[in-house]
């Protein structure tokens, strides 16, 4: 089974209320994609849009190529994230492995953190660099101002992090991708078997 972790990182603009967007549909632009197969060590990760790094030549051929050949993608959050692949013309019609969601799953109704950090804490050796970008939004600055090298760091952060949940959630269901994706395609049920 073709397993590839995800991640995009983008723009963010202000809205009226003070708040700050993500999504593609306020005029944000996606700065860069990470992703790695399982089992590999190398992670892809190719710029589309930033203020001193030019795009990555064969990066959204290359990124049609990978999910072409996926038959589950992990991500966290990844709701985000398949929002912007769609809204960047990016297909993929595979399965969806969504850490936050396996983790709201296995918490069985108790309160505990969702996010990617938390997650990283609890069940991975490689956190989530949130310290290295954080000064940059104190200042008002998004992925697009940020140095490229310490976007980078991040995100490659992001995708071995969330690669590792994925992989110790699976041990906590007592499942694999294939037994998951095999017995009870398109469907949360298994989870709850497990769980």
């Amino acid at each position: 089974m073709n397993v590839l972790t995800l991640d995009v990182e983008t723009t963010h603009k202000e809205r009226a209320n003070g708040r700050t967007t993500p999504l593609p549909y306020f005029g944000n632009s996606l700065v860069s994609i990470g992703y790695k197969w399982l089992d590999e060590e190398q992670v892809f990760y190719d710029c589309y849009y930033h203020s001193t790094e030019p795009p990555t030549d064969s990066a959204a051929q290359d990124m049609q190529t990978a999910l072409n050949h996926a038959d589950v993608i992990i991500g966290q959050n990844f709701k985000f994230d398949l929002n912007w692949l769609r809204e960047c013309g990016f297909t993929y019609e595979g399965h969806i492995y969504d850490t936050m969601v396996s983790e709201y799953i296995l918490a069985r109704s108790q309160r505990w953190p969702l996010g990617l950090a938390s997650l990283a804490e609890k069940y991975s050796d490689v956190q989530k660099q949130k310290d290295v970008i954080t000064p940059y939004f104190k200042e008002g600055k998004t992925f697009y101002d940020i140095p490229w090298d310490v976007i980078k760091e991040y995100g490659i952060a992001d995708v071995l992090s969330t690669e590792q949940v994925a992989l110790a959630q699976l041990e906590a269901f007592g499942t694999t991708f294939e037994e998951l994706f095999n017995e009870q395609p398109d469907s949360l049920a298994h989870f709850a078997s497990v769980a």
